[in-house]
């Protein structure tokens, strides 16, 4: 997700709930016992000035770019806080097995394998430099009528589903994070000038 929010609202929706749900995911993924923790590291990331340019993302693609091989699987929520009902990755067809476990563990949430989707704002970047992503993608029936808006606030954010948003999102990351192979991340070939 990202830090900063439009002018007019508080940014809860866009996208303070974003990273209240990465952060609660990671936070839930840390609490379990040492040994049971994933083999990979997961990386949670508060982008910065998404709003004004994506420059956050534009600066960690553009440092991360000679090591994308070793981003295992990224995903984005900068789409507030509605329930999470659709799951999709551009993963390699080697990992096609592991992302269907992750979409059989994310169905008891409601969550269902489609295909669509995309990287979001902020991944685009990296995924333009070939790192896999994945999609959760968030009901957004009333996204655009509180974005970049004076309504963008906190009493807006329903806290079931910014639950089911966490639970999804530590699920996803741990499976991800726990996957024997890889979901075929690597550098993009150059393009001719």
């Amino acid at each position: 997700g990202h830090l900063d929010s439009w002018d007019l609202g508080t940014g809860a929706i866009d996208d303070g709930a974003g990273i209240a749900i990465t952060m609660g995911a990671g936070h839930l993924i840390a609490q379990l016992p040492r040994k049971q923790r994933p083999a990979r590291t997961i990386r949670v990331i508060a982008f910065a000035n998404e709003e004004q340019g994506l420059y956050g993302g534009k600066a960690y693609a553009e440092q991360h770019k000679a090591d994308v091989v070793r981003h295992q699987l990224m995903a984005e929520s900068d789409f507030g806080a509605g329930r999470i009902y659709g799951f999709n990755t551009n993963a390699a067809p080697h990992a096609r097995g592991a992302a269907a476990q992750i979409a059989q563990a994310l169905a008891p949430l409601g969550i269902t394998a489609l295909e669509q989707g995309g990287p979001g704002p902020d991944l685009g970047p990296i995924a333009a430099e070939g790192a896999a992503w994945a999609w959760l993608g968030q009901d957004g029936t009333d996204y655009f009528d509180l974005h970049h808006t004076p309504d963008d606030t906190l009493d807006k954010i329903d806290p079931a589903a910014l639950a089911q948003n966490t639970a999804a999102y530590a699920v996803f990351a741990y499976l991800a994070a726990s996957a024997d192979g890889d979901f075929g991340s690597a550098p993009k070939a150059p393009k001719a000038p």
